[in-house]
C-alpha cells in the first residue's frame, strides 16, 4: 500500500470515526458518494477494521453505535492505532511490565481485541520499578549518582537509560575514570541520587545516538566502514539500515548494494557482520576484513568437529 492511499484510509476512517462519536447513524451508500469509493470498500472499513475497536451495530444498510453505549474515550483512529501498537510492544516486556502498562491503556482505550502483533522482545524490568524513577529523577535533574555495581561503588553522571537488544542498560560518564560507559540495569544496587550537578553532554548523547549495538565504545573516536551487502538481504538494510549514519553507495547489477557506515569499534561491526553471514562482508578497513576472514576460519574449522 502507498504511503498516499493509507493517509486516504486514515482520514475516512477519522472521519467516519468521529461521526459514529457524535451519534449519527450513518449510510453506507452516502458514505461511499461523499469519500468517492464503492460500498464494498466502506463495507471493509465497517466490517474489518472498525467493528473491532467500536461497538457499533449494522442496521439494514446503516451504522450506528450499539444502544446503552458511548464512545466516550476520545481517540482518533490513528491514537487508537498508535496505543495498539504501544501495548503490543508492553505486553513484549514480561508479566510484570505488561500488566501494568494494560491497566493504563484501558483508561485511554475502549476494551477490543488487539489486531497488532509484534515480535519484540523486551526485558522485563517491572522488579526494578524504584530504581527506574530515581534514574529518571536524576537523568531529567542533571544530578550526580553512586550505586553498587558488580561489588564495585560507582560515581556517575546518568545521561539516558538505553535498550540494547532487548537489555535495558544506563548511560554516562563514570567518574571513577572520567569514561563513558553502559551498566546493564538490573545489576545496579543501592542507588543514591545527589546534591551534586552536572552538565548536559551532547556529545556523549551524539555518540549513543549513532551506536549501532551495545557494543560501542563511546571513548574511542569514530571511523568509516565499507560493506558489501548480497543480494539476499539488500532489502532489510534498504528497510531499514544499520545505523544511522548508514548511507548508500552503491547498487550493484548483481542487486548487492555497498554501504558506508560509521562506528566506534572492531566489536560493534564484527557483531553485525556475524549475525548476517555469508551475505554480509567487509570491504574496508581492511585490517577489519582480514580479522573477520580468522574468524570465519575459525568458526568452520570449530564446526567441521561435529560433521562426519
Amino acid at each position: 500500500m502507498k504511503k498516499h492511499d493509507y493517509d486516504k484510509i486514515l482520514f475516512r476512517l477519522n472521519s467516519i470515526w468521529q461521526r459514529l462519536r457524535e451519534g449519527e447513524v450513518l449510510s453506507v451508500k452516502d458514505l461511499a458518494q461523499e469519500f468517492n469509493v464503492s460500498t464494498k470498500t466502506i463495507q471493509r472499513d465497517f466490517n474489518e477494521r472498525l467493528i473491532q475497536k467500536l461497538p457499533i451495530e449494522k442496521i439494514g444498510h446503516k451504522w450506528k453505535v450499539k444502544d446503552g453505549h458511548s464512545i466516550d474515550k476520545n481517540l482518533s483512529f490513528e491514537e487508537d492505532l498508535v496505543l495498539d501498537v504501544l501495548k503490543e510492544f508492553a505486553s513484549s516486556m514480561g508479566s510484570g511490565f505488561g500488566s501494568k502498562a494494560n491497566t493504563l491503556f484501558s483508561k485511554l482505550q475502549n476494551t477490543h481485541e488487539n489486531p497488532i502483533y509484534s515480535k519484540i522482545e523486551i526485558e522485563d524490568i517491572s522488579d526494578k520499578t524504584q530504581l527506574i524513577k530515581q534514574l529518571q529523577e536524576s537523568i531529567i535533574s542533571f544530578k550526580q549518582i553512586k550505586f553498587q555495581f558488580k561489588n564495585k561503588y560507582r560515581s556517575l553522571e546518568p545521561y539516558k537509560i538505553t535498550t540494547f537488544d532487548g537489555y535495558w542498560y544506563l548511560f554516562g560518564k563514570d567518574l571513577n575514570d572520567n569514561k563513558l560507559k553502559t551498566f546493564y540495569i538490573k545489576d545496579i544496587n543501592n542507588l543514591i541520587v545527589e546534591d551534586i550537578f552536572f552538565e548536559k553532554n551532547l556529545q556523549a548523547l551524539k555518540k549513543l545516538d549513532s551506536a549501532i549495538n551495545i557494543w560501542f565504545e563511546p571513548n574511542n573516536d569514530i571511523f568509516e566502514a565499507r560493506l558489501l551487502v548480497k543480494e539476499d538481504i539488500a532489502k532489510y538494510f534498504k528497510r531499514r539500515p544499520l545505523s544511522k549514519s548508514q548511507v548508500i553507495l552503491k547498487e550493484n547489477k548483481d542487486k548487492s548494494i555497498e554501504i558506508l557506515l560509521t562506528a566506534t569499534s572492531k566489536k560493534e561491526l564484527i557483531y553485525e557482520v556475524k549475525k548476517w553471514q555469508p551475505n554480509l562482508l567487509v570491504i574496508e578497513p581492511t585490517n577489519l576484513a582480514k580479522e573477520m576472514l580468522e574468524i570465519s576460519k575459525n568458526y568452520y574449522k570449530e564446526q567441521l568437529v561435529f560433521i562426519d
